[in-house]
């Protein structure tokens, strides 16, 4: 059995150039250890019960130092990697989606994020639970997805692998706290990518961050190379015309690609149906 946990960031193009769904897969064995590693890093690092341990600086509670907090981030994302945890991503470039609403992007990326971890599932022979952080807007998706699949059309249902979808919120459990970390860090080595010039120090930053996080990312060995696009990092929509917005798509590959030794291009059967 799995857990997906799932968030959004980059809501708006204030935030970021590309709108992200993802989150974190995680089997019955994973859970328990990283719940026990993250109740320990915890308490090694001065976070009190009812703390919110996030990636975002301005969480960070008055009596943790930085430095602290800067580890306790660190020590979650290597025991994520430690355990095996993997991690799947969606982006969408604002510039490209911006003549949709914000419910319509969201569907649409549930939808795709959803069909990547049934693929996983089918994959491995196994079967799952999809949680979402709380957002009363999607429970009348949540029941399609579950109840009619993905698809324009006839449908394809994902009801026997994915046999349960649901909320949850911040500080219901620490595999939440693990996907607020993950999923910040990875929105803000992305939103680093989009920047024209970063300065030395900042580009220390992000490799520091992005290195080990995309080794996360759910990868799947097609000949001799491991992929990571169209598995643990999907971009939509996969064909852009234009010159500008597809420079930034690739900006981003290419980034993504040094940092995990992958390819962040496309293999396989991706498509939704």
């Amino acid at each position: 059995m799995h857990w997906f946990v799932v968030d959004e960031t980059n809501k708006n193009p204030v935030s970021g150039q590309f709108f992200i769904i993802g989150g974190l897969v995680f089997n019955e064995e994973q859970i328990e250890k990283v719940h026990s590693a993250i109740e320990l890093i915890r308490v090694r690092r001065g976070y009190h019960p009812g703390d919110k341990l996030k990636f975002q600086s301005s969480a960070r509670p008055a009596h943790v130092t930085i430095e602290n907090a800067l580890a306790a981030k660190q020590e979650v994302i290597s025991a994520l990697r430690e355990h095996g945890v993997r991690m799947l991503t969606y982006v969408l470039l604002h510039d490209v989606g911006c003549n949709q609403s914000e419910q319509a992007r969201m569907e649409m990326g549930l939808n795709t994020i959803a069909w990547a971890y049934y693929r996983l599932l089918a994959m491995e022979k196994a079967w799952g639970c999809m949680m979402i952080d709380r957002d009363d807007k999607q429970h009348a998706h949540l029941v399609t997805l579950f109840q009619k699949g993905v698809g324009s059309g006839s449908k394809t249902s994902m009801a026997d692998r994915i046999k349960f979808y649901g909320m949850t919120s911040d500080n219901a459990s620490h595999l939440s706290s693990a996907v607020d970390v993950a999923l910040g860090g990875f929105r803000f080595c992305v939103n680093a990518a989009g920047k024209e010039s970063v300065s030395e120090t900042g580009q220390v930053t992000v490799q520091n961050i992005f290195q080990p996080l995309s080794e996360l990312l759910w990868g799947v060995e097609v000949g001799k190379k491991r992929h990571i696009g169209g598995f643990g990092y999907i971009e939509r929509p996969q064909s852009v015309r234009a010159y500008s917005y597809r420079e930034k798509y690739n900006n981003l590959k290419q980034k993504l690609e040094t940092y995990s030794g992958s390819s962040a291009e496309p293999a396989g059967a991706e498509d939704e149906p």
